[in-house]
C-alpha cells in the first residue's frame, strides 16, 4: 500500500516538474504587433486592393515564419472600407482607439486619404499610404503620415522623359475626374511644357465607374487630327484604363498611348486584351522582375517575391504587390530598430529614420522633411508587347 503511494506521489512530482517547465515557455509567448488595414475591398478598387491583402497576408506570414519581430508575430486586423469615405474614416478612427494598434496601412483611394491623415495627426499613429496621393496632400508635411509609392511629381516627370524620349511633341491628356488623375494631368502639362512640349488637357473627362468611354473619346477625335497629336495620355487608373484602349481601338484612333505607373497591374492586360499592344508608361520595378539589370540591388528581393506570389497565387508580382511588400517590410524593420520598446511614438520615430532599405520597388529613405522613400530613379521604362509587360531603356533617361 505505502508503494502504490509512494508510486503516486512520485508520478505527481513528475506532473508537476513537467508543468514547471512548460509553464515559462507558455508565458513567454509574446504578443502581436497589430497593424490595422483600411482597405477599398468592395467597390471600384477591389481588383487592386484584393492584390494588397493577398501580398500583405503573404509577407506577414513569411516573418511569423522568422520568428516574428523578436518573438512577437504581427497581425493584421482588416477593414473594408468599401470606398465610402464615412467608412474609411470609421475604420481609421476605430483603430486608433484601439491601444493595440500600432500603425495603420491605408486607405487606398486618394480621396480618402486626407481624413484618414488628418485622424491619424490628430490620433498620433502611424498611417502608411499605398496609393501616392496627390502633392496637396503630401505637401502638408504631416507628422504621422508616410507614402510608399512615388509622388505625382516623380512620376509625371518620368513620363515626360518618355515623351521625350519617342520625340513626341504634342499630347492629348484625358483625365479621370478625381484628385490623383486631376493632379498627374496637371503636373505631366507642366513639366511637359517647361520641355518644349504642347500639352492639352482634354476637358472631357471619366469618372473611375465608367465602362464606356466612347462618347467622350467621339469628341477628343477632331482635336486629335486637327491638332495632329503624337500621343494620348490616359491620365487614370484601375478598369479605365483598359477600356479607354479598348475604346479608341474601336474608334479607330491609332496614336500612340501612354499611361499611368498605375497601368503596371496584371488585370489591366487582362481586362484591355489586344488593345492594350504598344501602350507605354513609367512604372515600378516589380513589373519587369527578370528584365531587371543584373547589378540591380533589388532584383534579387523582387524575383524571390514574384517566385512566391506565382507559387501561393497563381499570379506574378506587379506594381501594386510591391507596394504591399514593401509596406510590410517598412513596418517590419522600424519595428525591429525600436528594440523590443515599441510604442507609436518610437515606431512613428523609427519609421522616419528609415536608411537604405531595399526592397521590390526600389532602396526606401525616409527624414523628418521627406515622408516619400522613393525617388525618380527607382522607376522604369514599360511597353505591353504580346499580353506582357516588357522593359524598354532610353540612353540618357534612366
Amino acid at each position: 500500500m505505502k508503494g502504490k503511494k509512494g508510486m503516486v506521489l512520485w508520478i505527481s512530482f513528475l506532473i508537476l516538474i513537467s508543468i514547471s517547465w512548460a509553464t515559462p515557455a507558455y508565458l513567454a509567448e509574446k504578443s502581436p504587433y497589430k497593424i490595422g488595414v483600411n482597405l477599398e475591398l468592395t467597390g471600384p478598387w477591389a481588383e487592386v486592393t484584393k492584390t494588397v491583402k493577398m501580398a500583405m497576408v503573404m509577407e506577414v506570414e513569411k516573418i511569423n515564419a522568422m520568428g516574428g519581430v523578436d518573438g512577437h508575430p504581427l497581425e493584421l486586423v482588416i477593414e473594408d472600407n468599401g470606398f465610402d469615405l464615412g467608412r474609411a474614416a470609421a475604420n481609421m478612427t476605430k483603430f486608433s482607439r484601439n491601444k493595440e494598434i500600432v500603425a495603420v496601412v491605408g486607405p487606398f483611394e486618394d480621396n480618402l486619404q486626407a481624413t484618414t491623415r488628418a485622424i491619424a495627426e490628430r490620433e498620433g499613429i502611424t498611417d502608411i499610404i499605398i496609393c501616392p496621393s496627390n502633392p496637396m496632400v503630401r505637401s502638408l508635411n504631416q507628422r504621422w503620415s508616410f507614402n510608399i509609392a512615388q509622388s505625382d511629381i516623380i512620376v509625371s516627370q518620368k513620363l515626360v522623359d518618355l515623351c521625350l524620349a519617342r520625340g513626341y511633341k504634342k499630347i492629348l491628356v484625358f483625365p479621370g475626374n478625381w484628385p490623383l488623375a486631376l493632379s498627374l494631368a496637371e503636373y505631366f502639362k507642366r513639366f511637359g511644357e517647361e520641355k518644349g512640349m504642347k500639352v492639352i488637357i482634354s476637358k472631357e473627362t471619366h469618372k473611375p465607374t465608367d465602362i464606356d468611354m466612347t462618347p467622350q473619346l467621339i469628341k477628343l477625335k477632331p482635336i486629335i487630327e486637327s491638332e495632329k497629336v503624337d500621343a494620348l495620355y490616359a491620365s487614370t487608373g484601375g478598369p479605365p484604363g483598359p477600356i479607354i484602349c479598348k475604346n479608341m481601338r474601336t474608334l479607330g484612333i491609332k496614336i500612340p498611348i501612354i499611361g499611368t505607373h498605375a497601368f503596371g497591374f496584371n488585370f489591366i492586360i487582362a481586362l484591355g486584351g489586344e488593345a492594350m499592344e504598344g501602350v507605354e508608361f513609367a512604372a515600378g520595378k516589380p513589373v519587369v522582375p527578370y528584365q531587371l539589370d543584373k547589378d540591380d540591388p533589388v532584383r534579387p528581393i523582387v524575383i524571390d517575391f514574384d517566385k512566391r506570389m506565382r507559387a501561393r497565387y497563381g499570379v506574378g508580382a506587379d506594381q501594386i504587390a510591391g507596394h504591399a511588400h514593401d509596406t510590410i517590410w517598412l513596418i517590419y524593420d522600424a519595428l525591429k530598430r525600436c528594440q523590443g520598446k515599441v510604442t507609436r511614438a518610437n515606431f512613428r520615430d523609427a519609421l522616419e529614420n528609415t536608411k537604405g532599405l531595399k526592397s521590390c520597388h526600389g532602396i526606401y529613405n525616409y527624414s523628418p522633411t521627406d515622408h516619400d522613400g522613393l525617388t525618380k530613379r527607382d522607376l522604369v521604362f514599360i511597353r505591353i508587347e504580346g499580353g506582357k509587360f516588357m522593359r524598354i531603356k532610353f540612353p540618357g533617361f534612366e
